[in-house]
């Protein structure tokens, strides 16, 4: 392409040198600038075929001949000059065949050829390159394990076959889980999808922000300040988990860039919520949409709300099965005086046993209960130290799903299971053989 370019640039050019007084050309190649190529001599199409593009042979050979003005070529004439291609004792050159207009025009297609070739050299190198960059930022799927992989199978056939004895809204809450678990399992297995959650005021924003570094979350007293979910990423290759959280990209994030930081916790998403409680049905439904669909949740509960009858009974209780991916924080300790705050924690672990959420306490598996202040940063590095653990493990969203499973499951039971004993009762009993007896006489 560039080839062709220079050589009709040239050929534009010569019937205006034909008339015009003699002067160095523009554009010519090095060690040609200054020569005015003389246009009578202008190769035929043989020649034009052997150097350039065959399609300029019959462009050259159309070129006016002008027997008028002929000059010299000081390049021709010095064997020396480094515009001339060829040793001092090629025939051409010998024989003066050089002054035929061909000096410029074999420079300029050689090097717009050797530019040409390295451009697209380049190119492809390039490509392959970002082809690579672009298969390593692509991350491994989740896989998940023999047990589960069983357990989705075996919800699936229930499923299917009592789609024509039940009705859809009983099988519809078994088949989401189906379906977000196929759909889970196609993404990143590398990356685990925490949202921070909690009621107005509980400062969450805040907390989002310290675990990020950075001011990301816009915090506040004016309710509510969150009006949709943000996320912020501390390694590549989760776009698409972003992207099944239907959040856009301006709502996207990086951490402050810290090597201690990105190291510890690589792997994780965070993502920032709407308060649950907001006065907004939109924001409501925001939070119900993604809680569904994250890998783990980080609540997030202050002094005054940490009781609160919304957050528990809408919650906390329904997804007690979840407990192996929940963090329950106590924020704000920085405004209880003395030993209030460990008064209010152990009140809150209270709260959360009778919500029948296991705590992980003493290396068992549950709930991670901790207490800290966003503002002050007290407790920060203990929570970014568990989190950092709980993303490394990279079983959270197999866990997730798992408990999805369970809660399916206990929802289904009364439909296929009964709590009475197998067999007649006595009352059933009685009316079959009364009416036995009837049947015979």
């Amino acid at each position: 392409m560039t080839a062709v370019t220079d050589q009709d640039h040239t050929d534009e050019h010569t019937d205006e040198m034909d008339h015009a007084d003699p002067s160095p050309v523009e554009g010519g190649s090095e060690g040609t600038s200054g020569n005015r190529l003389p246009v009578e001599d202008a190769p035929d199409a043989k020649d034009a075929a052997e150097v350039g593009d065959p399609e300029d042979a019959d462009d050259h050979a159309r070129v006016p001949a002008d027997t008028s003005g002929r000059t010299e070529s000081k390049a021709s004439a010095d064997p020396a000059s480094p515009a001339n291609p060829s040793s001092p004792t090629d025939p051409e050159e010998a024989t003066g065949s050089w002054d035929d207009g061909l000096i410029a025009r074999r420079v300029n297609e050689t090097t717009a050829a050797q530019q040409a070739a390295a451009v697209e050299i380049r190119a492809s190198r390039a490509q392959a390159v970002h082809a690579a960059h672009h298969t390593a930022q692509v991350p491994a799927p989740l896989a998940y394990d023999g047990p589960l992989r069983s357990r989705l199978d075996a919800l699936r056939e229930l499923v299917g076959l009592s789609r024509t004895r039940l009705d859809s809204g009983t099988l519809a809450e078994a088949g989401r889980v189906l379906d977000e678990a196929a759909a889970r399992r196609r993404l990143s297995g590398q990356h685990t999808v925490v949202a921070i959650a909690g009621a107005t005021g509980s400062g969450k924003s805040q907390l989002f922000n310290s675990l990020a570094g950075v001011a990301i979350s816009e915090t506040g007293v004016r309710r509510p300040t969150t009006a949709a979910p943000i996320a912020c990423s501390w390694s590549d290759g989760a776009a698409t988990l972003i992207d099944r959280l239907g959040i856009p990209g301006r709502l996207r994030r990086r951490p402050l860039q810290s090597a201690e930081m990105e190291a510890q916790l690589r792997g994780l998403v965070l993502v920032d919520l709407p308060d649950h409680d907001s006065a907004a049905v939109a924001h409501r439904e925001q939070v119900d949409r993604v809680l569904a669909l994250v890998d783990a949740v980080i609540w997030v509960v202050d002094p005054e709300k940490y009781a609160d009858a919304i957050l528990h009974e809408r919650y906390l209780r329904p997804m007690a099965g979840h407990a192996e991916v929940m963090f329950v924080v106590l924020n704000q300790i920085d405004r209880l005086p003395g030993e209030a705050a460990d008064q209010v924690l152990d009140d809150l672990r209270r709260l959360l046993d009778e919500d029948g959420i296991a705590l992980g306490e003493y290396g068992e598996p549950g709930a991670t209960v901790l207490s800290l202040s966003a503002l002050t940063g007290d407790g920060i590095p203990e929570l970014r130290e568990v989190l950092g653990q709980f993303v490394a493990d990279r079983g959270a969203a197999a866990r997730r799903i798992s408990a999805d499973v369970d809660a399916a499951a206990w929802r289904l039971r009364p439909v296929y299971a009964t709590g009475r004993r197998t067999g007649l009762s006595e009352e059933a009993r009685d009316e079959f053989a009364a009416r036995l007896a009837d049947s015979v006489g």
